[in-house]
């Protein structure tokens, strides 16, 4: 409850000033009639929610937004809609999306995992630095395989953790952290990353990849103890890639 969003700056935006970055992230011409629903002040991320329609539509189409208080950012939007027959695989899908963060400024953003329902691709991106994957700062971003149309979009993870980090030097290399992993002869790949703990701090890791038994998981030992921090077996499915 006393946490604080690292990742808004800036001063104080009006009503009007907030409506004018929501036009600005969507596209100019994209919405319409753009009214306010709610003041959102949760006491971590204050935002103005709205409502709006979106502009070329046959019939009438609304999304629901909310913009932060301080900064102006979109939090988040929602096109809800129902989808026609699949046209685009999940790799246009990742193209189109990441096409779209890098247009509103989200830079050097990994896809990590995705999951597929009812004809909407949700994918996953999280910030990188300096080789680092940093999984608390996610970014998702939700694309109709119908038509590739943008229909949310969520970077509440990015806009609480994001921050400058210096973690310095860790005190294990990378081969020496291999060798804590049991299994190790089975790893694929690996890399540094900082992962979040349950308590709301962040813990810098080599992240490695394997197999045991057909099954490919995820490992993260932390790079500076050598500590085993969590185990994840990845799900590899035709909904999507995901974790557990």
């Amino acid at each position: 409850q006393n946490r604080k969003a690292l990742g808004l700056s800036g001063n104080k935006v009006t009503e009007n000033q907030a409506i004018e970055r929501l036009n600005k992230f969507m596209g100019d011409g994209a919405v319409r009639n753009i009214t306010k629903l709610a003041d959102n002040n949760n006491g971590i991320i204050n935002t103005y929610n709205f409502k709006a329609e979106l502009a070329g539509k046959q019939k009438e189409s609304v999304i629901e937004a909310d913009v932060s208080v301080i900064g102006g950012n979109v939090v988040w939007y929602l096109y809800n809609r129902e989808t026609g027959d699949k046209t685009i695989d999940i790799n246009k899908a990742m193209e189109i999306s990441a096409k779209f963060l890098k247009e509103r400024n989200y830079s050097n953003m990994k896809q990590s995992y995705y999951m597929q329902n009812d004809g909407i691709a949700t994918i996953n991106y999280a910030y990188t630095e300096n080789n680092i994957t940093y999984y608390p700062d996610l970014v998702k971003v939700k694309v109709a395989l119908d038509n590739g149309e943008i229909v949310g979009f969520e970077a509440n993870g990015y806009l609480m953790n994001h921050t400058k980090r210096d973690f310095g030097t860790p005190k294990l290399t990378e081969a020496q952290a291999r060798e804590k992993v049991v299994r190790g002869e089975n790893i694929k790949s690996s890399g540094l990353a900082v992962i979040p703990t349950n308590y709301g701090t962040e813990i810098l890791c080599y992240e490695f990849t394997g197999k045991v038994e057909d099954k490919d998981f995820l490992v993260y030992i932390n790079a500076n103890t050598g500590a085993e921090e969590e185990v994840l077996i990845i799900i590899n499915t035709d909904e999507g890639i995901l974790t557990m």
